[in-house]
């Protein structure tokens, strides 16, 4: 019987130049969810946060939509809660993306499934007004949803380096205050949402402290341990895509340099372990 064909990769992974990875991501709206999917979502919402499980389905169907994260064998890895609006601000209209807390397992962070949703609605938003601006606003409560920026975009706010600009903060308030109502807190750049962080998820020690992103997050959202998120923007530019792009490049380079050098070092240990086999 012949063996079947390798599983197809998606137009983001095909962005991203992420290799075939067993993880689909589904886009359905709230309504759709069935009992069964607003358990999946709470058992893996409530290993991270430690949530309140009354009210909580009320509290997953106030976003239009929700993107699950699955595994072939159906297991939910990750989700995040998805808005897509048009805003108009200062004279502009913008297509803004607002993903709610977004999780994913970590067993599978290192697939960057966050960056695949974040091509896809984009792509979606692109096919639908193909000359209007796109910007991705999400809140980051922890350090790991933070260190999605740094490590893969070329513009995102805030940031450790260089202050806000003026226009880009008043943007945001806007987001904010329209988003967030009475939660956003201006001054601080943070949305109080009071769902406490579990201690085992992401906390920060003394060596991810050294890291300077990661401090930044901390002193930028001192209360992230309990529930409060740094609101976050990012331009869907060119500029930003391309970035994405080298960097995803870059680091397959280097994943197969130290494959090359692995299997060298392999090769050369061979030799040695089998001259010493017993006659």
């Amino acid at each position: 019987m012949p063996s079947p064909p390798p599983p197809r990769r998606s137009t983001a992974r095909s962005l991203l130049l992420l290799p075939r990875e067993p993880v689909d991501i589904a886009l359905l709206p709230t309504t759709r969810l069935s009992p069964a999917d607003i358990d999946a979502i709470w058992g893996l919402y409530s290993r991270y946060f430690e949530a309140r499980a009354e009210g909580f389905e009320q509290r997953v169907r106030q976003l239009p939509e929700v993107a699950l994260f699955r595994t072939r064998e159906g297991t939910l890895v990750g989700l995040a809660g998805v808005d897509v609006q048009r805003v108009r601000h200062d004279g502009r209209s913008t297509t803004v993306m607002y993903t709610g807390p977004l999780l994913v397992d970590e067993r599978y962070r290192r697939q960057n499934l966050p960056l695949v949703l974040g091509v896809r609605l984009f792509l979606r938003a692109k096919l639908r007004r193909p000359f209007e601006r796109v910007d991705w606003l999400f809140g980051a409560a922890s350090y790991k949803s933070y260190a999605l920026l740094p490590r893969n975009l070329a513009e995102f706010w805030p940031r450790r380096d260089q202050p806000t600009p003026p226009a880009t903060a008043a943007y945001m308030d806007f987001l904010g205050r329209a988003r967030f109502g009475e939660d956003w807190q201006p001054a601080r750049g943070v949305v109080g949402v009071s769902t406490p962080l579990r201690p085992e998820t992401a906390p920060i020690d003394e060596r991810r402290r050294a890291d300077p992103d990661i401090a930044f997050f901390e002193s930028a959202n001192a209360g992230h341990r309990k529930g409060e998120m740094l609101l976050c923007l990012c331009p869907m530019t060119l500029a930003n895509w391309t970035h994405v792009a080298k960097n995803f490049v870059r680091r397959r380079r280097d994943v197969r340099a130290r494959g090359r050098s692995m299997r060298r070092h392999g090769a050369a240990l061979r030799p040695s372990l089998t001259s010493h086999t017993p006659a």
